[in-house]
């Protein structure tokens, strides 16, 4: 894909830097894949060549189109609630929040009803417990 092409095409610039050698040397002598060594050349390339990392707001584009739950998906699907008990419910919520001048982690805010993200995870959870009777981790 156009894609993977250019990040090819990105990572082989960094890999190709003279700079570089070093680190990807002792990547390969640790064994790393060339799938790791290239993600870190990428992740080395932004780094040297400035980049702030940071994605500008007129670069992002709102989701066209969502599926209904309703007109597309409840009764076209078999519901297996068994599958639950083979079910990880795993909540990834980012950095601390240091950035944006927080003093604890982002999933301890308060966010509604005095419930802060990770209360309301957890509702999720032993809500799914209950209405299928059995057992979701979490």
């Amino acid at each position: 894909s156009t894609t993977i092409n250019c990040i090819q095409f990105v990572n082989m610039s960094a890999v190709d830097d003279s700079r570089f050698q070093p680190f990807k040397a002792k990547m390969k002598a640790e064994g790393l894949s060339d799938a790791a060594i290239s993600a870190f050349a990428h992740s080395y390339l932004e780094l040297v060549s400035g980049a702030s990392g940071m994605i500008e707001e007129s670069a992002i584009q709102g989701v066209q189109n969502l599926p209904d739950l309703e007109k597309d998906i409840r009764g076209k699907y078999n519901v297996d609630p068994t599958l639950l008990s083979q079910t990880v419910v795993l909540k990834l919520n980012g950095g601390l929040g240091t950035s944006m001048g927080l003093d604890k982690a982002k999933s301890l805010l308060e966010v509604k009803g005095g419930n802060t993200f990770l209360d309301l995870t957890a509702k999720q959870v032993i809500s799914m417990r209950k209405t299928f009777k059995t057992q979701v981790n979490f």
